[in-house]
């Protein structure tokens, strides 16, 4: 099954149109009032040396007056010190490297090897944790296949969703490219589809939900896949209850694209591609046909378009044609063959979007509804989560930016499991992201002493803490930030990890160029002044000495602060996996 389709296969020179993200700099304004919460008084921040006067005061007091009050009541919301300027996204924590990786990391053995490159199983030396690293070697002959590539790294920057593979590091070497993406160790779906399927309407919804979430996510960020399939979804790690949580794999052919214009590649596999695909004139809904061909086979164990030979295959895809009398389609219900039907609709105006299948019945259905206990977090730890939801803190954004990168590159630990079960609970509509409404909506039955104007005033401050990007949505990573317990990453290893990523000659000392150019690779931060600003002074707040550099020691204690600050404690009940 997965025979590759596509017309660079063929030899045609084909380029990846990239997205075109305007980002509209901001004109540089007068130098602001920068406000001081501690004795309400205005100084106007005129140079760098005066911002780190202002700022060495601010340190000693670190609104001491907060410390042990209660939380469940809207007067106690602190509020941020000032707005978030600067932006905090994947791109300044995922950068191209032109290091050696082999330093960081070291080769275990071979996952699998391809005409393009091979993938290893490494582990991260200071993390003490497995990744996958993907080695395509550069051809001064194809530069379409380098396009490819560098196309898939920068939609997986994009992509934050818990679906779907996150890319933690990526270098270009001389000879080489080396991408650093999560290890998923069980494997593909294809062979627990080979192993188990016909799988139950339970399950397969437990898998379908998962995977429609992720491609209604990257179709609302103009992203198309164009080869999902079971082999290009692996299982993250095994459940006892057989519910595991999958990611979708292999962006390397998809691409960004515009709304109501049509794309023309042939691209694809057999027995998944669609119609129109074949016919060289698609949208996004091309990705909804394989969402129901997935469907088929998770219900079937078979594929719904089969034949002796590849040109039956692709004439039984063009007529639509399929089978839903054999068995075990007489003990399949109603719900599951119509939501088949709207997502195998030859037509893609009649097709069903990522959306409409999202809401189907099928989903509503009360054993389907069932299946949701696998989001079932104890009371105990499900007090905990919300309650670091609503303390956490976002007043210097180098702290933000710290948890950001240790998160991104920890996100299978098991302490991060519940803030996950918890977002995946509170994304009602299944987008990958959560709204106000839903964020709302979520907390309204563990905040019932507060009013729907204190509620609606609370998840408005947790918002402007932990929204980074600025896109008002919280998104899966954003979100598991502000829920973990943060006392984990004061462990030496996360420390040390953490600090070389800043310290990037590796002298052992962090300087305000080094921290700039870590976020200057969002364009929005380079080309921000007030963000510039703000992140001048959060560099000060942690220099204790004031001599323009960050040691190792002072960069520990800025982590004992988020510590004290966002009220972590150990806990017990979650260990390392």
């Amino acid at each position: 099954m997965g025979v590759i389709i596509c017309d660079k296969a063929k030899g045609k020179d084909k380029k990846v149109i990239e997205a075109n993200n305007k980002i509209d700099a901001e004109k540089n304004s007068t130098k602001e009032t920068d406000k001081n919460n501690n004795n309400n008084k205005d100084k106007e921040v005129t140079t760098d040396n005066n911002l780190k006067k202002e700022s060495k005061k601010n340190l000693t007091t670190n609104n001491k007056e907060d410390e042990g009050k209660e939380n469940n009541n809207i007067e106690n919301i602190r509020k941020p010190e000032e707005k978030l300027m600067v932006t905090l996204d994947s791109k300044v924590f995922v950068a191209k490297g032109s290091n050696d990786p082999n330093q960081l990391y070291i080769r275990k053995k071979i996952l699998g090897r391809g005409s393009f490159g091979t993938v290893y199983l490494v582990k991260q030396k200071e993390l003490s944790r497995y990744f996958a690293m993907k080695v395509i070697r550069k051809s001064s002959k194809n530069k379409d296949e380098e396009n490819d590539l560098m196309n898939e790294i920068e939609i997986l920057r994009k992509l934050d969703h818990p679906n779907i593979l996150k890319i933690t590091d990526f270098y270009s070497l001389k000879n080489e490219y080396n991408i650093i993406t999560e290890y998923c160790q069980e494997g593909e779906l294809f062979d627990e589809i080979k192993a188990h399927a016909p799988f139950s309407e339970v399950l397969a919804a437990w898998y379908m939900d998962q995977i429609l979430s992720a491609v209604s996510y990257c179709h609302n960020m103009n992203i198309l896949h164009r080869d999902l399939k079971p082999e290009n979804i692996l299982i993250v790690k095994r459940q006892k209850n057989g519910f595991h949580p999958i990611k979708i794999i292999d962006f390397g052919t998809a691409k960004v694209f515009k709304k109501e214009k049509s794309e023309h590649l042939l691209i694809g596999s057999a027995y998944y591609i669609a119609p129109e695909v074949l016919s060289r004139n698609y949208t996004e809904l091309c990705d909804l046909w394989s969402c129901g061909v997935i469907m088929y086979i998770l219900l079937t164990g078979r594929p719904p378009f089969n034949g002796i030979n590849e040109e039956e295959i692709m004439q039984k895809i063009k007529e639509g044609s399929y089978d839903m009398t054999k068995y075990p389609w007489g003990v399949i219900s109603d719900d599951a063959k119509d939501l088949i039907k709207g997502l195998l609709q030859v037509n893609p105006k009649k097709r069903y979007n990522a959306k409409k299948a999202l809401e189907h019945k099928w989903f509503k259905n009360e054993k389907i509804k069932a299946s949701q206990t696998c989001y079932n977090i104890k009371n105990r730890q499900l007090n905990k989560l919300i309650e670091n939801l609503i303390n956490y803190k976002s007043d210097n954004i180098l702290r933000c930016a710290v948890i950001a990168l240790l998160v991104h590159n920890s996100i299978q630990l098991n302490q991060a499991h519940d803030g996950v079960k918890l977002f995946n609970k509170m994304d009602k509509n299944g987008d990958g992201k959560i709204s106000k409404e839903e964020l709302f909506d979520g907390l309204q039955p563990y905040k019932k002493e507060l009013s729907d104007e204190e509620l609606r005033k609370q998840v408005n401050q947790i918002f402007a803490n932990i929204d980074t990007d600025h896109n008002n949505y919280l998104e899966y990573e954003e979100f598991v930030r502000a829920t973990i317990d943060k006392d984990h990453f004061l462990a030496v290893n996360f420390l040390q990890f953490a600090f070389n990523y800043f310290d990037k000659d590796r002298n052992g000392e962090i300087t305000y160029e080094e921290v700039k150019n870590k976020f200057y690779q969002n364009d929005k931060n380079r080309n921000s002044y007030k963000a510039q600003e703000q992140l001048k002074k959060a560099f000060n707040d942690i220099d204790i000495n004031g001599d323009g550099k960050l040691s190792f020691e002072e960069f520990g204690k800025m982590m004992e602060k988020i510590i004290k600050d966002n009220g972590n404690e150990k806990n017990d009940d979650n260990n390392e996996d």
